[in-house]
């Protein structure tokens, strides 16, 4: 850490040295200089940020219609609902109904927030004191660390469910018997277990949670006054674990459900979900994060806490205008699986071909592999040269699992939806034929 700076806060000076994901740096590199057969062949494949290029240009074509047929309503300029303009919501709502949750979604249930990250900071404001713990399990999404700590207080504790792939299949692996034994252990170190944070799909294992397994954890839960938060961001964008070549991975259908159904059971202030259209629906970039909780006393305070973070009204029309076509959204969805499921498929055949284990995948963008046969040494450093290797040799950008917070070394995320089909055939090529370069010349393990 380089030398604190007088002028600002602790955690200011916190915040100005250290980055907030291991790769940041690498990926405004790769980005700097993306492959292109023409004019940059021996271009950057950034694979390690999880965005959907697969279908942005569908959404691009669909909101650029919406802004050349429809007038901006006069709301769109003035202050609205600090949870989000209640004609908006009510879409939302009913989207959610429809195609992720299954289930009845009072529009007076959901608040938006600027993007997941934002929903995920003022919710865990709401829900937690500064020192409690959110127990989340490694592997796990990143910038949780960010969103949850950095201006809620809150203590990061990332439970190890496994630690070689094998051990787990495509269903998630919390359970309660695990939770039991967290708690007793924050219980001596005097921490108290507020949040239990969970994502379906999970990133970045792409497993699911069922039903039978969501309802296990809630009553827990709610017995020990614990808040469960259900991430459902890739909620839509599910693989087909159907086809021929992929159906061998699944031992079983575990199919997916979403957290929403047994919200409404339960009916506990305890139960929350997340969500937000990112990646499902490929725009990142226009912000718009959602919270779905039958707890009124935090939907209130919600709102209040929420001013500084609220959805501009421009991009609530916009997403809600495109809500409204059904036919539209029906289609997306259906295509949307079809190539995420070519784009994994490729991305699975090619890491069997050269007996790379993975986790098979039930959704989100992303797979989770063992490279440990190539470290050079089982270490952070041995993990933080390979993965420096990769890129510098091969232009491909991975997520090394010390981002992850996971202890086996030599694990590694790749996304295979940010580039296109063709582009990351040749990403695959490269990274395959690298690695087995360094497997050739010696026994790279010591």
């Amino acid at each position: 850490m380089s030398k604190s700076n007088s002028n600002l806060s602790e955690r200011g000076n916190i915040l100005a040295n250290n980055p907030a994901r291991v790769d940041d740096d690498l990926f405004a590199k790769a980005c700097q200089n993306l492959y292109c057969p023409d004019k940059n062949p021996n271009g950057s494949f950034p694979l390690n940020v999880a965005e959907n290029h697969l279908m942005g240009s569908i959404i691009k074509s669909q909101l650029g219609s919406i802004i050349q047929q429809y007038e901006i309503p006069d709301w769109v300029l003035n202050y609205t609902n600090t949870l989000g303009h209640p004609e908006i919501r009510t879409e939302i709502a009913k989207f959610m109904e429809l195609h992720l949750c299954k289930c009845s979604i009072p529009y007076d249930t959901i608040g938006l927030s600027a993007g997941a990250s934002a929903i995920i900071e003022v919710s865990s404001f709401m829900l937690a004191n500064p020192g409690d713990v959110a127990v989340i399990p490694a592997p796990s999404y990143p910038m949780y660390t960010n969103d949850l700590g950095v201006k809620s207080g809150i203590v990061r504790f990332d439970l190890q469910t496994h630690f070689e792939i094998k051990e787990i299949g495509s269903e998630a692996p919390v359970k309660v018997e695990l939770l039991d034994k967290t708690l007793d252990e924050l219980k001596v170190q005097g921490k108290c277990f507020k949040l239990l944070v969970l994502s379906s799909p999970d990133n970045p294992t792409g497993c699911i949670y069922t039903e039978h397994e969501l309802r296990k954890l809630a009553n827990w839960c709610i017995q020990h006054e614990v808040h469960m938060i259900v991430n459902e961001i890739y909620g839509l964008s599910l693989i087909d674990t159907q086809d021929d070549v992929l159906k061998q991975d699944y031992s079983l259908e575990g199919a997916y459900s979403s957290f929403a159904k047994l919200m409404n059971e339960l009916n506990s202030d305890y139960l929350h979900l997340w969500y937000a259209f990112s990646k499902d629906f490929a725009m990142s970039g226009l912000r718009i994060g959602i919270v779905h909780s039958l707890n009124k006393a935090f939907m209130k305070g919600l709102g209040n806490v929420n001013i500084p973070h609220m959805v501009s009204n421009f991009t609530q029309w916009l997403v809600g205008a495109m809500l409204k076509n059904t036919d539209f959204i029906e289609e997306y969805i259906l295509e949307n699986k079809k190539r995420l499921t070519q784009s994994y498929k490729l991305m699975v055949t090619t890491l069997r071909k050269h007996d790379i284990p993975y986790v098979p995948s039930r959704g989100g963008f992303f797979l989770w592999m063992d490279l440990s046969k190539y470290l050079h040494e089982d270490s952070d450093h041995g993990e933080k040269q390979l993965w420096l290797d990769l890129y510098e040799n091969t232009g491909v950008l991975l997520t090394p699992g010390i981002g992850f917070q996971h202890q086996k070394k030599g694990l590694f995320r790749i996304v295979y939806t940010a580039i296109s089909f063709a582009h990351l055939e040749i990403a695959m090529d490269r990274m395959t034929n690298y690695l087995i370069s360094k497997e050739a010349k010696t026994d790279y393990k010591i």
